[in-house]
């Protein structure tokens, strides 16, 4: 009987011990940290506002030419046309403004997964995850991600 009960008792040890283990297994980063404290995400929210800021000052040159052809007193079908024909030469800027965000959106999300999956090698973390996830326990590994984002 003894044996059985130091047995149980062994098994439960080890138990609780593999659930610590497990339990120091799990990390967090704080996404919204890291995401604007990453460099590459600060550069590029720069180029974007450039762009963003040639396309209004784009816009603004265009609305000015359909002030003065009213001014001129340019019929409404032909202003129609006009504005038409001055917002198709835009549409291609708005697209690329779209798509130059959409781009480095998912490569600054790749670059962090990279980030937060190599921190988690090693330091011998098996699973992370974001922050606003977990509610308690785990591993605040958002700092050394940030590092390892920034030396790039």
């Amino acid at each position: 009987m003894k044996k059985i009960s130091v047995i149980i008792i062994s098994l439960l040890t080890a138990g609780i011990m593999i659930g610590s283990v497990n339990a120091a297994s799990f990390g967090y980063i704080d996404v919204p940290k890291v995401f604007s404290t990453y460099e590459k995400t600060k550069k590029a929210q720069e180029q974007i506002r450039k762009k963003e800021q040639n396309l209004q000052d784009e816009i603004a040159t265009k609305q000015k030419q359909v002030e003065k052809a009213k001014n001129k007193g340019m019929s409404d079908e032909d202003l129609k046309d006009l504005v038409k024909k001055l917002e198709k030469e835009l549409d291609p800027k708005r697209a690329d403004i779209t798509d130059s965000k959409q781009k480095i959106m998912l490569e600054i999300q790749d670059d962090i997964v990279k980030a937060a999956e190599a921190t988690a090698k090693k330091m011998g973390i098996e699973i992370v995850l974001d922050k606003k996830a977990l509610i308690t326990g785990g591993i605040d590994i958002t700092d050394k991600v940030i590092e390892l984002l920034n030396k790039k």
